[in-house]
């Protein structure tokens, strides 16, 4: 029995034993793939000073989902020149109705009512433009108050309950940003209305009958020209204004924190580093000694490095133009540089892959097909 029997039936155990190995993890690997890991500096798109948020700093390794706010620009600059662009309106008002008497005392003795309609149109569209550009002027400002008042009512009632204010300090803080609020939308109103009415009476001028028109557009031409600088002022207050917030592009973890409320910033620069939470691909290399010709559409195997469980089954997407140098992390051999064509590999859902993270990659040269 142990001569005869017993060996044999060890041989037999083995070789099943083997064979049961040899399905359960199939070939051999032949190529090395990384999961695609996307990192994200959010920067400032203007020079500012940081402000402290009102749910505190931001840590390493917190969570922020897309469009949060993860960093505030200080609003006093924009303040004072949102300010200043208000005077200008004011001046251009005077200057407006100064061309206004001006007009009256041209036509004064003059009986042309075609004459003097036509004028009094061309100013009434010069009033409603500034109308228009007063108002929207009135809502900007108030939106800065609004971000203001909305930052310190978060702000208060984050230390609410520790009892560090009162109930009523809240109360109030909230009454005042909800005037804010409602004097936006009464202003939002009028802008609809002066838009109107600077609309209809551009119309009417444009259709009314062809005329000598060169002293009227002469005496309105400097406030046009005016006008026309301090719309576009305030549509690049506007644009710095959303500025002032600095949002997430991607949901994702802090993997890095670049600046600090107080510190300067110019245009440009990094204020946190946000790591995506999944890779949206694998990019693996094919060496050029390995007899794999890879085709879009071509079979593989995927199966996380390490693990014992079964590979799961994916496509080549799409292959890269030209041999690359193949990154130090997948090599082989550290000491030795490869060179390899890059492909493009799609990523299983049912596989839980981490961003940078090395996969085993068994490429399927027996059923490729061209799924283009």
């Amino acid at each position: 029995m142990q001569h005869t029997a017993l060996p044999v039936v060890s041989f037999s155990a083995c070789l099943l034993l083997t064979l049961w190995l040899w399905q359960q993890q199939g070939e051999l690997p032949n190529a090395v793939g990384e999961v695609e890991a996307v990192r994200i500096d959010v920067a400032v798109g203007s020079d500012g000073v940081l402000v402290p948020l009102p749910r505190g700093q931001w840590t390493l390794f917190d969570r922020v989902e897309a469009n949060a706010v993860i960093a505030r620009l200080d609003d006093q600059p924009v303040r004072a020149e949102m300010a200043t662009l208000m005077a200008e309106l004011a001046r251009l008002r005077s200057k407006l109705a100064a061309a206004a008497e001006q007009i009256q005392l041209d036509e004064s003795g003059r009986d042309r009512n075609h004459w003097r309609e036509y004028r009094r149109l061309a100013w009434q569209s010069q009033e409603y433009r500034l109308d228009v550009l007063d108002r929207r002027a009135a809502i900007e400002t108030d939106r800065i108050e609004q971000m203001r008042l909305d930052r310190d009512l978060a702000f208060l009632e984050a230390v609410h309950g520790k009892g560090a204010v009162t109930d009523m300090q809240i109360s109030d803080q909230r009454l005042q940003r909800d005037e804010v609020r409602k004097r936006i939308e009464k202003n939002e109103q009028s802008l609809a209305e002066a838009q109107r009415q600077c609309d209809d009476t551009a119309t009417a001028l444009r259709d009314y009958p062809d005329m000598h028109t060169a002293n009227i557009t002469k005496l309105l031409q400097p406030l046009e020209a005016a006008i026309v600088v301090g719309e576009r002022r305030l549509d690049e207050l506007r644009v710095r204004i959303d500025g002032l917030a600095i949002r997430s592009p991607i949901s994702g973890t802090i993997c890095a924190i670049h600046k600090w409320p107080g510190q300067k910033l110019r245009a440009g620069d990094p204020v946190i580093t946000v790591a995506a939470d999944y890779g949206r691909y694998i990019l693996s290399y094919v060496r050029q000694g390995q007899r794999i010709q890879p085709t879009v559409g071509m079979p593989v195997e995927l199966r996380i490095r390490g693990s014992i469980g079964h590979p799961v089954a994916t496509l080549v997407k799409r292959i890269g133009p030209q041999v690359e140098p193949v990154p130090p992390h997948q090599l082989r051999d550290a000491s030795r540089p490869e060179w390899g064509l890059p492909v493009f590999i799609l990523t299983p859902p049912e596989l839980p892959l981490r961003p940078g993270e090395l996969v085993d990659i068994t490429f399927n040269t027996r059923g490729s097909t061209d799924s283009g």
